[in-house]
């Protein structure tokens, strides 16, 4: 469901990719210091954009660096990081143990369980440290995983148990800002479950999975995620956001969609073929 929240790389300039590559080489290289090597594998795009709107948001001092890694073993990369770096850290990994648990309770995988297991003890110490969060992150994905079995079809309902999480990740501590950011991440949340499941549409019909957009005519597709993205952009634009502004707004108004249009795009051609 993540891996959406993206930068279209083709309009950003030199020096904003260069910012972004940083951001998202300091969120992995904090995930393996905290948690592992193999927390790294768990790294998405979708909380290297939670650190940078944090980052501009409370203008963090950051510290910026270069080293060699094992990604990239050969050149020396630049990244920076602050407490938010770390704070997206703990997140990516408490999302992953619970989705990995989520998985072993629904289908009794034993790799999920197995995968969940490698996490446990750091989630732990995160929900230890973010309990508000974390509580956050299991209730919501339990709600979700009961929404999706019982075969629900208003895309409301799971797109809104999403939108609460997502909400909720947004909020590091209670401030002058919460109540704008949790409304932010609830609106981005709910645009990404639907997202998720419009690009899912057709596999899951063949596959015979939940997906709550089976009711709705494909046409209708883009009206509708067009209309949560203008949502979400408009309670963006409530936050007081200067620093990297150019980067951020370049992933909501742009780069949340290069999945969406790349498949259509591939949609397109396969029907002149």
């Amino acid at each position: 469901m993540f891996g959406y929240v993206v930068a279209n790389m083709d309009k950003l300039t030199e020096e904003e990719k260069q910012q972004y590559r940083s951001c998202y080489c300091g969120l992995c290289k904090a995930l393996g210091n905290r948690h592992g090597t193999v927390s790294r594998l768990t790294l998405t795009y979708d909380m290297a954009f939670l650190v940078l709107l944090l980052s501009a948001l409370y203008e963090k001092d950051t510290i910026s660096s270069k080293e060699r890694c094992i990604i990239h073993p050969l050149k020396p990369h630049a990244y920076w990081q602050n407490k938010i770096t770390g704070y997206a850290a703990d997140m990516n990994v408490s999302l992953t143990y619970y989705k990995f648990l989520d998985d072993w309770i629904d289908d009794r995988n034993i790799f999920s369980l197995c995968e969940a297991k490698v996490f446990e003890e750091e989630n732990k110490q995160i929900a230890a440290r973010y309990p508000q969060q974390c509580n956050a992150i299991r209730e919501c994905i339990d709600d979700l995983s009961f929404i999706e079995q019982s075969g629900e079809l208003n895309p409301d309902i799971p797109s809104n148990c999403f939108g609460k999480l997502m909400g909720e990740l947004f909020v590091i501590e209670e401030d002058q800002y919460s109540e704008d950011l949790r409304a932010f991440g609830r609106s981005l949340g709910k645009f990404i479950y639907i997202m998720d499941a419009c690009m899912d549409l057709k596999a899951d019909i063949k596959k015979e999975r939940y997906n709550p957009m089976t009711m709705t005519a494909s046409e209708n597709f883009s009206t509708v995620l067009n209309l949560l993205m203008a949502d979400c952009t408009a309670k963006y634009e409530k936050l007081p956001i200067t620093r990297d502004k150019k980067l951020i707004e370049n992933i909501l108004y742009s780069g949340v969609w290069t999945k969406y249009e790349a498949e259509n795009k591939k949609m397109k051609e396969r029907q002149k073929q």
